[in-house]
């Protein structure tokens, strides 16, 4: 095994090979921007690069955060809760893990030597600064950090990252394509469930139980839309669901580290002319952009693909910004299906179709790209559910 190769764990949920992988396109790109290290504080971040976490509670608890000093040479580095590295050391390849117990304060000096042992403290740090990025250790101690190295030159490096989780490797992509399964067949099961009488909590809060039931490990979001206002977000309303509007819900679970994003539609009795149209119009843009899911394809085109069909069927555009987005450890992620966003697809990208038209009817389905086409990871049933509602 080559120095800074990743190690075999007991319980890792991703062979060593796989993180080897991921660990072998970040070293190429920081030497493309001439990095010496990447300072890894994300939670999500944290699991691509070890493929387990380093927190309590991800985001439920901001006590004790990892931070991963990532050296484009050699071994990296973790500093973490105490009782967390050992469950680090059966279930990532890292092995350099210096705990700590401290509570009151984050101890950042920790970081500054582990910064320090790894690559010097004159040394060029990528960081988490960009669009699309979350800083886990508190912000203030990271100035603190920046502080205490002068000689050292800390850079933005959240498009690296950002680009780097893009891309996913088969074992990523068998998690989502699973996670797809168990959010499809618990939908499925909430459709047949929904009485009059339930509220959009209600239905919410079943259609978490029925990922679980299904097997996934939790849940990423539920989004339902019932053809209200203030149904959109997610503080879900004590509010019966009402006959005649249309039903929508999108949703996700998690595998491990990774999860979905993908809708499907009901309506709350007999279907009107209207919902039938709009679920056809939904499923020709889809279908269109589809048949465009290739290497080297702009999404800012399959973004025209999609406005075509739904301009020239008489509808609006939804002023929502993109039609379609990344998904992998987030649900979503870059890059985006919108006129302004011009990334090429390449294999290995995880990507949805959403059109959208405005009648509160959205689609989506997601996707792989291969060497010469996709490969799609939604199996779920695309009819227009129609749900007995008194």
């Amino acid at each position: 095994m080559s120095q800074g190769s990743p190690n075999e764990a007991q319980w890792s949920v991703f062979s060593s090979a796989d993180i080897e992988k991921r660990w072998a396109r970040a070293r190429a790109a920081m030497a493309e921007q001439e990095l010496d290290a990447l300072l890894v504080t994300g939670e999500e971040n944290f699991q691509y690069f070890t493929g387990s976490t380093g927190t309590l509670g991800y985001h439920y608890s901001c006590t004790r955060p990892a931070v991963l000093v990532f050296p484009r040479e050699g071994e990296p580095a973790a500093v973490a809760g105490e009782m967390l590295t050992h469950s680090l050391e059966m279930t990532t390849p890292l092995r350099d893990l210096r705990g700590y117990v401290a509570i009151e304060r984050f101890p950042y000096a920790m970081v500054i030597e582990a910064i320090g042992d790894l690559v010097g403290n004159s040394a060029r740090i990528g960081a988490e600064l960009g669009h699309e990025q979350r800083m886990g250790m508190p912000v203030g101690d990271y100035l603190a950090v920046v502080q205490a190295l002068p000689q050292a030159r800390f850079v933005d490096a959240g498009d690296l990252i950002v680009r780097l989780r893009m891309v996913k490797t088969p074992e990523e992509v068998a998690c989502m394509r699973e996670a797809a399964a168990i959010t499809g067949r618990a939908r499925q099961r909430l459709f047949r469930e929904i009485v009059p009488g339930m509220t959009e909590r209600d239905a919410v809060r079943r259609m978490r139980q029925l990922i679980l039931e299904e097997g996934g490990d939790r849940t990423s979001f539920v989004h339902l839309i019932a053809g209200s206002p203030g149904s959109h977000s997610q503080h879900h309303l004590d509010r019966p669901l009402e006959k005649g509007n249309v039903f929508y819900l999108d949703a996700g679970a998690y595998v491990r580290f990774h999860t979905i994003d993908y809708a499907r539609i009901a309506t709350l009795g007999p279907a009107s002319e209207r919902a039938r149209h709009g679920h056809e119009v939904l499923l020709e843009a889809n279908a269109r952009m589809i048949d465009a899911l290739r290497p080297g394809v702009r999404c800012s085109e399959l973004h025209e693909i999609a406005s075509t069909v739904i301009t020239s069927a008489g509808y609006e555009l939804v002023p929502t910004g993109r039609m379609g987005h990344g998904q992998g450890i987030c649900f979503t992620e870059p890059p985006s299906i919108s006129p302004d966003d011009h990334t090429v697809l390449e294999e290995g990208m995880v990507i949805s179709t959403e059109p959208e038209v405005a009648v509160d009817m959205l689609w989506e389905d997601v996707h792989v790209i291969t060497r010469d086409g996709s490969d799609q990871l939604t199996g779920e049933a695309v009819d227009l559910y129609e749900i007995p509602f008194g």
